[in-house]
């Protein structure tokens, strides 16, 4: 088992203390190995923390996985890891995530392209506790209207469930993005799909603070969207 990163590493990075990671590393380079809390990579933990700058320090002594790659943006990085290994597309990190929900998730365009292209699963769910797709983690995390058309018109599921029945226009909805919505409707989406709780993707809307978008979607027939 890998053990666990000390809390001065992992607090140095949630401070973006380079300098002092620096230090922490050269008194044990072991520690770059270690793994945060969760299970990740500490590359990882630095995109989990908003600290992507960081992860290099954790790659000196190796390059990245392809799920560092993707959550990083490290495209050309990433076409060489798949070129060598197809089944790098697969590749899990320890905590449940594919290349491909990590590069959506982070916003990297051209890394989702190109997973994409490689025929990484549009439809693969997370084997964490959210259960969601990549269509999901794009819209859960920068939510780029160009990852999210990428998704949908390559054939990602409009409908796919995630952990309490959750769909991705909850989650759009609770962005607020009328045009992301619309979009995913039109794809079809179920317009007043129930997650395990009740709540609809208008009731979504309304709870964030988006009244005119949830009262948009309230009033919108059932047979809204395109079954097919």
């Amino acid at each position: 088992m890998v053990p666990t990163a000390p809390e001065v590493l992992l607090t140095a990075i949630r401070g973006r203390d380079q300098l002092g990671i620096e230090r922490l590393l050269a008194e044990d380079p072991a520690r770059a190995q270690m793994r945060a809390p969760g299970g990740e990579t500490l590359a990882l933990h630095c995109c989990y923390v908003g600290a992507p700058e960081l992860a290099s320090l954790f790659l000196r002594q190796r390059g990245p996985d392809a799920c560092e790659a993707a959550a990083l943006g490290l495209v050309d990085a990433l076409r060489q890891i798949i070129g060598n290994d197809d089944d790098a597309r697969v590749l899990r990190s320890s905590d449940g995530w594919t290349p491909l929900h990590l590069a959506a998730f982070f916003g990297h365009e051209d890394a989702v392209a190109l997973l994409i292209d490689l025929g990484a699963p549009l439809d693969a769910h997370s084997t964490n506790a959210t259960r969601n797709t990549p269509l999901h983690a794009a819209l859960a995390g920068a939510t780029k209207p160009g990852i999210v058309r990428r998704l949908v018109f390559a054939g990602a599921d409009v409908a796919a469930h995630g952990a309490h029945r959750v769909t991705p226009l909850h989650l759009a909805a609770s962005r607020g993005d009328a045009a992301l919505c619309d979009l995913l409707i039109a794809r079809g989406a179920e317009v007043h799909a129930v997650m395990e709780d009740g709540t609809t993707p208008a009731m979504m809307a309304t709870a964030r603070g988006f009244a005119e978008l949830g009262a948009r979607l309230a009033a919108m027939p059932l047979e809204s969207g395109d079954a097919g």
